[in-house]
């Protein structure tokens, strides 16, 4: 079961996901991805993982295809951040952080040291 919750404000949109990231869960968090994108334009998009427990391979893939879509992710648990690490390892992510501001993981920019925020 997963949980995806939108706060939507104009500086963000931020997706809060509680759960586990599986099966059918993740053609749902697409959907939901893919329709508020449009609205998007100008605002971070972020991810919040605090909260997630499970990630399927298929949910990899996802996380993986929102991060090089620009999508940044928050993560807390040492299971989350590695697997941020894994998600984020071929596209030079920022580094995950110990403690958390916010933003741990954020999509590298060609030329711009504004890989966190």
């Amino acid at each position: 079961m997963l949980k995806i919750t939108l706060h939507d404000s104009a500086r963000e949109l931020r997706f809060k996901l509680e759960g586990k990231l599986s099966g059918p869960w993740v053609g749902e968090l697409r959907q939901c991805w893919q329709t508020a994108r449009s609205t998007t334009q100008g605002r971070k998009t972020l991810l919040d993982l605090a909260d997630l427990d499970f990630v399927d391979p298929e949910g990899q893939v996802l996380l993986a295809e929102m991060h090089r879509q620009g999508v940044a992710m928050v993560a807390m648990s040492p299971f989350i951040r590695a697997l941020v690490d894994e998600v984020c390892r071929s596209r030079r992510c920022a580094t995950v952080e110990e403690q958390p501001p916010h933003v741990v993981a954020a999509p590298s920019t060609a030329g711009s040291d504004s890989g966190k925020i």
